[in-house]
């Protein structure tokens, strides 16, 4: 019904992260995790007198701050480093569902694997049990757009 093709690159890679990452479940910092690594690098210290150990949980503490400071830039990098990174995406929507494919990776779900739509500034984010997925209005037409707004009811 609709064939939309775009590019994987920088701009649709942050686009992606900007508009999904309020939606994650993973988007928040660990603070029990923190509380508790510090907990332990405390009592490792004091209590069973092992300074190496007690640095070590202190540092993977600090890792997990660093991690969620520039969680946006490390995921953008990790998308640019991966293969797929500058191919081009082929969407395909029509009745049975959405597919997209690239060189890399296929992925296909029908509009019944779809347990929630959200309607962001610049696009969709699709949620199904195996994930979430960001389509962006400015890589599909505006009727296929309205078209996936139809099917997912929103």
């Amino acid at each position: 019904m609709f064939t939309e093709k775009f590019t994987l690159d920088k701009s649709y890679f942050a686009e992606c992260f900007n508009e999904s990452v309020a939606f994650s479940d993973k988007a928040k910092l660990k603070y029990p995790l923190l509380i508790f690594l510090m907990f332990l690098s405390v009592l490792s210290w004091y209590l069973l007198n092992k300074p190496y150990l007690a640095s070590f949980l202190a540092v993977i503490a600090i890792l997990e701050v660093i991690a969620f400071t520039y969680k946006r830039p490390w995921w953008i990098t990790r998308q640019m480093l991966s293969r797929a990174s500058g191919s081009i995406v082929t969407l395909h929507i029509d009745n049975d569902g959405i597919k997209a494919v690239n060189p890399y990776k296929k992925y296909h779900f029908s509009w019944l694997e779809i347990t929630q739509a959200t309607k962001t500034e610049k696009g969709i984010i699709l949620k199904t049990k195996k994930g979430m997925q960001y389509i962006s209005k400015a890589a599909i037409s505006s009727e296929g757009y309205s078209f996936i707004l139809a099917k997912t009811k929103i």
